[in-house]
């Protein structure tokens, strides 16, 4: 039986949204999730990507490895990427850690959409 999906993408005009579709990014989620997330960005090369993680509930310190190495993947590619939709819980990770000044974060997928000068 094949796993459930981790991510749904969506492409809109001038934009790729990807959202989560688990409440945990544990390693194996975190780690399809990246794949999916890379997978998307091979196809749409240029576009800015908004990961929509809405649904994460959980995001374990470990997890973030895999968000370091997708920031740089799009950095390298001069492709923009901005998190969207952070539960508190989330939110309160990327700020301990400091990564909210490698990501770019927004309160949802339209605040997003407006940042990358696309609402």
């Amino acid at each position: 039986m094949p796993e459930p999906a981790v991510a749904a993408v969506e492409l809109q005009p001038n934009i790729v949204v990807v959202r989560a579709l688990v409440e945990t990014f544990d390693e194996q989620n975190v780690s399809r999730f990246q794949s999916e997330v890379r997978t998307a960005a091979d196809a749409n090369a240029g576009l800015p990507f908004v990961l929509d993680l809405a649904q994460v509930k959980f995001m374990p310190s470990m997890s973030l490895a895999a968000f370091v190495r997708l920031a740089t993947e799009f950095r390298s590619r001069k492709q923009r990427i901005v998190l969207a939709g952070l539960q508190p819980q989330v939110r309160e990770v990327f700020v301990v850690t400091r990564l909210d000044r490698l990501f770019d974060l927004q309160g949802d997928v339209a605040d997003a959409v407006r940042t990358l000068g696309f609402g």
